[in-house]
């Protein structure tokens, strides 16, 4: 057998004295030299690594060659040394390419770590300086704040935009949202992208770009989303338009054509007469509570406003309130304020009011001077009724709302709750429906001699309802064109009439769907959709899951092609403007009170990264990185410094 310490041809022949020719190869003196050789080869590997930082910072702008040229010329008689063993040059660089990948890849998972959990770009220098000092033999991943930053805005977020942008060029079809978002004197565009990626998870929703314009015209709008789609190279595959209810984005209720707003002009520049329109339905339903309560006597919103101010940095007042609550025996809680452009808000401070509303009630009226309008609604008898009332809408709005604003929602699961809503708001009306705590409260009321107040109350509530529904018919019809597509969402078992109508629909929009194949495909999801009804997880997940998984248990594209190029469609459309909401959430994060010199230019390199990656960990991103050359190549480079962003 060779020998594998002393290599070179080196056989040991066991055939005369079994054992003992063994014993006498390892006593001879060509194996110890051989051994001796092999056993230095890890301090080499150590003096490489310790004595050549500079060569170290070469490699990072990625001139692996010259490296390793360095490395054999300077240390000459080491090498020898290694090579008693055999070891090839080839070898030897692959050894010196992996040290520099790792850390790379520790310095973009740094990068990105700091990104995801919040950390400033000058916090790294404290970092950098900590890991020296704590790891004093590393040199891995030493990196401060202007190699991080570089790293961020010109390496990662831009990969997070170019593996987006590569699914799409499989994809026909994607649609956008946008958004404005004040900074100060600076407006704030994000611009998402949604599409339909059944390989990779279903419906995927990214950061495509993030500008400042000098104002939010719809024409400034406009010219900006076709100039950031052209660029990309998508501008033909946009089949959707979403934003809020604005006159600006989609031109009000009546969605006007010829009007200037950004849905009509997009029409035009794309040349797309079949683009589809969506205004955010979690905002419909916002105002539409918004609207019903702006019927009633007390105005309830401003109530809760002024409370809380008068509370909430006065330490005097506040332990005055607390003495009260102790009297009347109620636990102190803090008031709390309300979003006057997010009615989700309204619901806990008005459940807040109700739990300390004896003692609130015994303080305000024991006051000499307090604010007449907190006076006045103290002094009401009906107050308190008032709030339990609109108390008990929560469960028709804010879970609706809630669940309408999940992540990767699709147009017919929207569809559904906004139907949904609205046949709880009419059977309420129809019924006159008040809570039994409510009604006991009245009858009281009645007794007490309020009957004619009681009469006015409870049509008001019908009122109430009324404003609702007529407000969520109004703004539902846009989302009427959705009815056909609402089977959809795979919770029952398709109907061929209801497909046969949907590729109708789609020829409408310039989708071409064979009919005859689609007959057939349809059978095969009836199947798929009866085995999986026995699984419970399978009714929990949403609609493009439950598609992705169709797709994924398929056996070829010709078991569901056109019934892709339906998914493809429908779950392009931005379902709600929410995504784009919490890219403002993201920013109010980052772009904070201690990072207020933030460049615009960081501040999208920044939210790209967060959001594109969002399902990531820190510790999934360091095996991405491992996996992709590609990226880590970059991130040697010095090119990722050509065009710094700093913050100031």
């Amino acid at each position: 057998a060779e020998c594998m310490t002393c290599r070179a041809g080196t056989y040991v022949s066991v055939a005369n004295k079994g054992a003992s020719d063994l014993e006498a190869h390892v006593n001879s003196a060509k194996h110890k030299t051989a051994a001796s050789g092999e056993s230095s080869s890890s301090e080499v590997a150590e003096y490489f690594v310790i004595k050549t930082d500079t060569a170290t910072m070469d490699a990072a702008r990625g001139v692996k060659c010259e490296v390793i040229e360095y490395f054999v010329s300077e240390t000459e008689t080491t090498t020898m040394a290694a090579a008693r063993g055999e070891s090839s040059l080839s070898e030897v660089a692959e050894y010196f390419v992996s040290k520099t990948d790792t850390t790379t890849a520790a310095e973009g998972t740094l990068a990105f770590h700091s990104i995801t959990h919040h950390n400033s770009y000058r916090s790294m220098d404290c970092t950098s300086g900590l890991l020296r000092k704590v790891f004093t033999d590393s040199v891995t991943a030493q990196s401060a704040h202007t190699k991080t930053e570089a790293i961020v805005n010109a390496v990662i977020a831009p990969h997070s935009v170019e593996v987006a942008l590569e699914a799409l060029e499989e994809i026909p079809y994607c649609g956008v949202s946008t958004d404005g978002s004040n900074r100060g004197a600076v407006k704030i565009f994000p611009l998402l992208i949604q599409y339909f990626d059944w390989k990779n998870g279903g419906l995927q929703s990214k950061l495509l770009e993030m500008k400042s314009t000098p104002n939010e015209s719809a024409d400034t709008i406009t010219q900006y989303i076709k100039e950031t789609l052209e660029k990309k190279g998508i501008a033909s595959k946009c089949i959707a338009f979403t934003g809020d209810n604005c006159n600006t984005n989609v031109g009000g209720i009546r969605r006007h054509e010829e009007g200037r707003n950004v849905f009509a002009n997009l029409k035009k520049s794309l040349q797309n007469k079949s683009l589809i329109g969506v205004g955010c339905p979690a905002h419909i339903l916002n105002n539409c509570v918004h609207q019903g309560a702006d019927t009633l006597d007390v105005d309830i919103e401003n109530i809760i406003f002024k409370m809380y101010q008068h509370f909430h940095i006065h330490t005097v007042r506040t332990e005055s309130l607390k003495e009260y609550c102790e009297f009347a025996d109620v636990e102190y809680r803090s008031l709390l304020s309300h979003s006057k452009t997010r009615w989700l808000s309204i619901f806990p401070g008005i459940e807040r009011l109700l739990q300390m509303y004896p003692a609130l009630k015994a303080f305000f009226l024991s006051q000499e001077n307090p604010p007449m309008l907190i006076r006045k609604f103290f002094e009401d008898e009906f107050s308190e009724i008032y709030l339990c009332q609109m108390l008990s809408l929560r469960c028709v709005f804010q879970s609706h709302i809630q669940e309408m604003e999940r992540e990767n929602n699709s147009v017919v699961e929207v569809k559904k709750i906004l139907d949904k809503v609205h046949t709880m708001l009419h059977e309420r009306k129809i019924n006159n429906f008040m809570p039994l705590k409510v009604k006991g409260m009245l009858a009281q009321k009645q007794k007490d001699g309020f009957g004619q107040r009681c009469d006015h109350f409870s049509a008001e509530v019908q009122g109430l309802y009324s404003v609702c529904l007529g407000y969520l018919e109004r703004w539902m019809a846009p989302m009427e064109e959705f009815s056909t597509f609402m089977w959809m969402d795979l919770s029952e078992m398709p109907h061929w009439n209801d497909v046969e109508g949907c590729i109708r629909h789609l020829a409408e929009k310039g989708v071409e769907i064979d009919d005859v194949k689609c007959f057939d495909q349809v059978t095969n999801l009836k199947k798929f959709i009866e085995k999986s009804n026995s699984d419970g997880d399978f009714s929990d997940l949403q609609a493009h899951q439950r598609w992705t998984k169709f797709f994924e248990r398929s056996k070829s594209d010709d078991f569901h092609s056109e019934l892709l190029k339906m998914a493809q469609f429908i779950f392009a459309i931005p379902a709600h403007n929410a995504n784009v909401e919490h890219i403002f959430s993201l920013m109010q994060a980052q772009w904070s009170k201690e990072r207020n010199c933030l460049s615009v230019d960081s501040l999208k390199g920044i939210m790209c990264t967060q959001y594109n990656f969002k399902h990531m960990t820190c510790k999934d991103f360091h095996a991405y990185l491992m996996s992709n050359r590609r990226l880590l190549e970059k991130i040697q480079s010095s090119e990722k410094y050509a065009q710094p962003h700093k913050e100031d």
